[in-house]
């Protein structure tokens, strides 16, 4: 039998066994609990999300056929010798919806600390999950080679060796203008300062974690910025550089590297993880040390 009689047959074969089984991208639910919780010291409480697996029909926005949300569960989370009841609170999501969250006022994460999660729901396995809140960061920004003329500006950490290294950085920084105004209160506009600005002018980079523990501004763009942050007619009684930091444990760096969290929300939402660091269940369970410093702006410019 010639080479092309073969191919023909194979081809027809394959084409029919394709027309008596659709493919359909759609699979069996699996029935799963989705945790979201990341320990930050700067906010003013902790909350925990809980999502249930859910079916839906393919398309874009999913549409539900069955429910997402968890409404009864005892959450709890055990550190520094203390247990930290969570408490189910209706909030209400940016599409005005409400919907629960778990949430305590007590629990104010400490450096160096390690912390347990523990998630029970009728009828469902226990959830379980750790991390350890890493050490200050001790955020600053120094200019670097500013006898050049040229340089740069490092923002990184303070640190000389951490008792908790973070396993990853993310380093922000701002230009903040203290305006007078007429009534005599003070206005504190500000507006973050790019990496870089694409060379059509219509696109700004922007920093974003990254496990180097420091990031690299550049003077023309601070300067770029702190005029942009004002007017001729603003009565201007200071200019700072403000810079934010914040060191991420292992397990929240890999899952924003995984959904993307910050800079594409689109793509994989926060409320859908595939990634599981959660005994028992996916999601997150993380901590992230926040630390900040201001500074007058002109002694990083030109």
């Amino acid at each position: 039998m010639g080479r092309f009689a073969l191919v023909s047959i194979l081809a027809a074969v394959l084409l029919g066994t394709a027309c008596e089984n659709d493919f359909s991208p759609k699979t069996e639910i699996e029935k799963k609990i989705a945790v979201f919780c990341v320990l930050d010291a700067a906010q003013d409480y902790q909350t925990v999300l809980i999502f249930r697996s859910y079916d839906a029909e393919l398309g874009i926005p999913l549409e539900p056929l069955t429910s997402k949300e968890v409404t009864e569960a005892d959450v709890r989370i055990m550190g520094g010798g203390e247990t930290y009841q969570f408490h189910d609170t209706l909030l209400t999501d940016g599409g005005g919806a409400p919907r629960h969250a778990w949430i305590s006022h007590q629990l104010k994460p400490q450096h160096e600390k390690r912390y347990r999660l523990e998630i029970r729901i009728p009828d469902e396995e226990v959830l379980k999950a750790e991390t350890t809140f890493p050490s200050r960061l001790y955020a600053r920004a120094i200019r670097v080679r500013a006898d050049t003329g040229r340089g740069h500006v490092s923002v990184s950490h303070g640190v000389t060796a951490f008792s908790v290294p973070p396993a990853a950085f993310y380093y922000r920084a701002w230009a903040e203008t203290w305006k007078l105004l007429p009534n005599g209160d003070t206005l504190r506009p500000r507006i973050e300062i790019p990496l870089y600005i694409t060379s059509t002018g219509d696109t700004r980079i922007y920093a974003a974690p990254t496990r180097s523990d420091e990031t690299i501004y550049t003077p023309s763009m601070i300067e770029i910025v702190m005029r942009e942050n004002e007017v001729e007619s603003d009565s201007v009684i200071g200019r700072k550089l403000v810079v934010h930091g914040y060191g991420m444990d292992e397990g929240f760096y890999k899952y924003y590297k995984v959904v993307r969290g910050f800079d594409d929300p689109v793509s994989v939402r926060l409320d859908m993880p595939d990634l599981s660091f959660i005994e028992g269940g996916l999601g997150v369970f993380g901590s992230m040390s926040a630390d900040s410093a201001v500074a007058g702006i002109f002694s990083f410019i030109n």
